[in-house]
């Protein structure tokens, strides 16, 4: 956690000294991504699965955003699917986030995402109970911007309670 607090100043003090004029840089913005999940347990077997995800936020300045998201995990299921015990497997995450930036230069810029949601576990046997367990993420990236408008976001977010990595590439349109 230690390293992680270092790294949050290191970003914000990097992005403070680059940033442009903030009146530039406010204003809310709509994501979408598409990329792999990859987990492994006794319920899902650790290869990669399609992921797709959305989020909606608003950038305060150059250096901080909070946003909503949400992302698909469609995790197969292998073992346990012909177990009369049955199991749960996580499906679909819908969160909240903080992501803070370091501008590289006019188009570049790091980020790094912390996030709170629910994780929803759907059940591999009919008579079983979906469950949502609560979990946080973490996230990094690194941006591109077309122009003003548009940006290209490639990332990496992990899961922690379910031990889930996703990688993503996706566009960001900022109004």
């Amino acid at each position: 956690m230690r390293v992680f607090a270092v790294a949050v100043a290191v970003l914000l003090s990097v992005g403070a000294a680059q940033a442009g004029p903030e009146a530039d840089s406010r204003g809310w913005y709509l994501g979408a991504n598409l990329g792999t999940a990859k987990g492994k347990s006794k319920v899902y077997d650790g290869k990669s699965e399609p992921s797709f995800g959305f989020a909606a936020g608003y950038r305060f300045n150059p250096n901080l955003s909070a946003e909503l998201f949400s992302r698909s995990l469609n995790f197969e299921f292998l073992v346990g699917f012909l177990d009369p015990n049955g199991y749960v497997y996580p499906e679909d995450h819908v969160g909240a986030a903080l992501r803070l930036s370091a501008p590289l230069n006019e188009s570049f810029q790091l980020y790094g995402r912390l996030g709170v949601g629910r994780t929803t576990m759907k059940a591999t046997l009919v008579n079983m109970r979906h469950d949502s367990v609560s979990e946080a993420s973490l996230g990094a990236g690194l941006g591109y911007d077309f122009n003003p408008s548009w940006g290209l976001q490639l990332e990496y977010n992990r899961f922690l309670k379910n031990d889930i990595n996703v990688l993503s590439l996706g566009l960001q349109f900022r109004f």
